[in-house]
Parts: C-alpha cells; sequence; structure tokens
C-alpha cells in the first residue's frame, strides 16, 4: 500500500467524495469498475491497518480512474496467512458524479 502521498496527490483525493448506495443512486453517477485494497501489518512497528488508511488509499485508485466518487462495498479483516498479524481489505465501486445534470 502506498502511504507517502504528495500533497498534490492529497488535494486531488480530497474531491473524491464516499457515498453510500441511496445516496449515490439520487445522482447521474456513471460506475468505473470496482477499485481494492488491502493492508498487511506484519511487524509491531509497521501502522496498524485501518478503515480510514484503507479508504484514503481507494479515493486514490478511484481517482486515478477520473472518478469523484467511491460507494465502499465492504471492509474485511479475515486473516489470509500467519505472516499477517492484522489484516484488513476494502472494495469500493468508483463513479464519476456529474454534478451539471441535478
Amino acid at each position: 500500500m502506498r502511504t507517502n502521498i504528495s500533497p498534490e496527490e492529497a488535494l486531488k483525493i480530497s474531491k473524491v467524495e464516499e457515498y453510500s448506495v441511496a445516496e449515490i443512486s439520487r445522482y447521474k453517477a456513471d460506475s468505473l469498475g470496482r477499485v481494492s485494497t488491502s493492508m498487511c501489518r506484519t511487524r509491531s512497528t509497521q501502522p496498524k491497518p485501518t478503515e480510514s488508511l484503507l479508504i484514503g488509499n481507494l479515493k486514490y485508485k478511484a481517482q486515478k480512474l477520473g472518478a469523484n466518487g467511491i460507494v465502499v462495498m465492504e471492509c474485511v479483516d479475515h486473516k489470509i496467512n500467519n505472516d499477517c498479524a492484522e489484516f484488513l481489505r476494502c472494495d469500493a465501486l468508483a463513479y464519476r458524479v456529474d454534478f451539471d445534470a441535478l
């Protein structure tokens, strides 16, 4: 997972909003596909995987697709192997919301 985000990238990510399924249905929005990210903590010196960290990464990936919105579908913390003391995976759908069509 990429954690060192430049100020320019952080500004772009801040323009990607998180919506619920009900909220996104109120807008004219085109689905751009699914984005996923995960984080495995193998040592106590690494940052703990949190939803907020992963949602920031989902927004980054969605923005790279041209999206300005995401709908988080799920975040699951099942362990994938013994090397991974803590694991978190989040999946979302990326959307391009057309605010001019409101």
